[in-house]
């Protein structure tokens, strides 16, 4: 393999382990969103994109972007 198909193959590499999914407890790390329903304890979560989880955690904040989201009780 050449010196580029080594790099595009790479690029390509990180591209992938940046989308595959990492769940997020309260949509971001750090947040907090507990709640009581019918006597039971509540979270919510979501399902991100794992390269999302990283800047959220860079600017300590929710981007508002996720494959899915729920409670988790």
């Amino acid at each position: 393999m050449t010196s580029n198909g080594r790099r595009i193959a790479g690029l390509i590499g990180i591209l992938i382990a940046f989308a595959l999914p990492k769940r997020v407890e309260c949509g971001y790390p750090g947040g907090t969103c507990e709640r009581v329903v019918d006597h039971r304890t509540c979270r919510s979560y979501e399902i991100e994109p794992f390269g999302f989880f990283l800047l959220e955690n860079v600017f300590d904040r929710d981007i508002g972007f996720a494959y899915s989201h729920g409670d988790d009780c």
